[in-house]
């Protein structure tokens, strides 16, 4: 019980402290919000809509649990939005604990949570309202299940059944990958430890005709909602066919090699020492080896690769270092070098923190002070974990990374993120946006998705233009607001387009510019939904047109 306790207060603090004290951030959370609200606003939770338009892209469960959380709590929010990973990502530190107890026993189980919470990427996702922290819950409980139904001389049709049940609902959130991950983690080891008796078990039929009812009512339901088309976009177009041709996140097959040990930080630097000890210990380690080595070589060969992607490996490579550390005594190599040089690390960057901040104090008045936060208990943590090496005192060390890290966590959301908040929001341009908007004006997105404007201002439809010339005839026909870059905004005034400019504004690395033609005279000519529609097909399919 005072293991989950302590779990319980490391993740609540972790992923739950100041949770909506920034706006929504793009990449993505904008975007994911706004498909919730107007799933509120239209009623429809079966099929997702983007500026009034269907959304190709996911399946609706996820948006549908952040509209329910936000009914709840009276109005779509940044807290409301982000609840549904924060909440997620505590229950799968329960799952960690409680499969890490299954393997090895309840200290190697608090070890695994305990570095899931404090490794960066699961931390980071947890707090976002980003899909990936929903979708590893339910690939965790999958495997969790089927694991256990796998160890079980009875009833194994139970623990099965939560395995499918599961994976239909992890299908409902983010499609393939809900139902590959478990596979490639389950399958081949079961297989290699007891052959194929596993896989020809009846006791796998309640459960898998379950997963095939849920799956096939939403399909038949959403295929007279819709037709063919959109089935055929959403599961393949849009989804499955970027693992072969992905123009947007094409990156070479040795890619997670480099990025994935840097999002797994702190742990990330133990993780060659705890695959080095999973192949060498025993048949039981193999398990969150297998799973973790086969699904980053499927994650691997796609074409399409982003960080976030490899989430639902986090619990095995959480199991993994877990397992090493419970393991492993402080004076081995496999323990000590690692750790050596996590001891060096934290003091490096505990010296340069204070001079970071005072660098950075030019351009925010709070860095120096947090400066002095991050770097005192990174030195005096760099410390500890020597002295931990030099007593033979294993928990010294390990509780010092998971306390220092929390602690870091809760500094960058307490100080740091409020303070980015004015450069990364959408929030203050749409303010500017909605002061010159009038009755009768037709706001205009230029070459962007625009579906942070679309949460930040309230207004659906948005026309969003991506030629030229259409924008030029827009200007001169009608009352437009519209934001584009800078630097379109430089080639219009150079081709002569007479425009007011109501805002210039540096968002999230971009230059953004509000204008509008009104005051500057034009013709006032009223346009007609067939023109808008018109529009929005030449544009392509919605979603397409991500900024990039």
């Amino acid at each position: 019980m005072l293991k989950v306790i302590a779990i319980l207060a490391v993740g609540g603090a972790v992923m739950f402290f100041n949770l909506g004290g920034w706006d929504l951030w793009n990449p993505d959370e904008p975007r994911y919000a706004e498909v919730a609200r107007e799933m509120l606003i239209r009623g429809e939770y079966l099929v997702p809509h983007l500026n009034g338009e269907v959304y190709f892209d996911k399946p609706p469960l996820f948006f549908a649990v952040i509209a329910l959380l936000s009914k709840l709590t009276g109005e779509m929010t940044a807290l409301s939005a982000r609840l549904p990973s924060a909440i997620f990502g505590v229950l799968t530190l329960l799952l960690v604990f409680a499969l890490g107890g299954r393997l090895k026993g309840p200290s190697t189980g608090l070890l695994s949570a305990l570095i899931l919470c404090t490794s960066f990427q699961f931390f980071w996702l947890s707090r976002r309202a980003n899909i990936d922290a929903t979708l590893t819950f339910f690939t965790t409980l999958s495997i969790f299940a089927f694991f256990v139904g796998g160890h079980s001389e009875r009833n194994r049709w139970a623990p099965y059944l939560l395995g499918y049940l599961s994976m239909a609902l992890g299908f409902l959130v983010k499609l393939q990958p809900a139902v590959i991950v478990p596979f490639l983690a389950i399958v081949p080891y079961f297989l290699w430890k007891r052959g194929k008796e596993f896989v020809l078990d009846w006791a796998h039929l309640p459960g898998f005709m379950a997963f095939s009812g849920i799956l096939l009512g939403w399909a038949l339901l959403t295929l007279e909602s819709q037709g063919l088309p959109y089935l055929r976009g959403l599961l393949w177009e849009r989804t499955a066919a970027t693992f072969f041709h992905s123009p947007g996140h094409d990156r070479p097959v040795y890619y997670y090699l480099y990025n994935f040990p840097v999002q797994f930080m702190p742990w990330g630097i133990f993780l060659p020492s705890a695959v080095l000890f999973c192949i060498r210990r025993d048949r039981e380690t193999l398990f969150p080896f297998l799973w973790f080595s086969l699904v980053f070589a499927f994650f691997s060969l796609s074409e399409a690769k982003r960080g976030l992607y490899l989430l639902p490996l986090y619990p095995a490579a959480a199991l993994m270092t877990g397992w090493l550390w419970s393991e492993t005594a402080i004076d081995e190599r496999l323990l000590r070098i690692p750790l050596h040089f996590s001891a060096v690390s934290f003091l490096i960057l505990g010296i340069a923190a204070p001079f970071g901040g005072l660098y950075a104090g030019k351009l925010w008045e709070g860095a120096p002070e947090a400066g002095m936060l991050a770097g005192f208990p990174l030195i005096l943590s760099g410390l500890l974990l020597f002295l931990s090496m030099r007593k033979g005192n294993k928990a010294l060390g390990f509780w010092t990374i998971v306390l220092v890290t929390s602690w870091l966590y809760i500094l960058c959301c307490w100080k740091v993120l409020p303070a980015l908040n004015p450069y990364k929001s959408y929030r203050f341009l749409c303010q500017k946006v909605l002061q010159v908007l009038q009755e009768g004006d037709h706001l205009v997105v230029y070459r962007r998705q625009g579906s942070e404007i679309n949460f930040y201002t309230g207004i659906v439809p948005i026309l969003r233009v991506y030629d030229p010339e259409r924008l030029k005839v827009l200007l001169s026909t009608r009352r437009v607001v519209c934001v584009l870059r800078q630097r379109d905004l430089e080639r219009l005034q150079q081709e002569g387009v007479k425009v007011r400019v109501v805002a210039v504004q540096k968002v999230g690395g971009k230059s953004l510019a509000v204008i509008t033609n009104k005051e500057v005279g034009r013709a006032d000519t009223p346009s007609g939904p067939e023109e808008d529609q018109q529009e929005d097909k030449r544009r392509g399919p919605p979603g397409m047109g991500e900024d990039p």
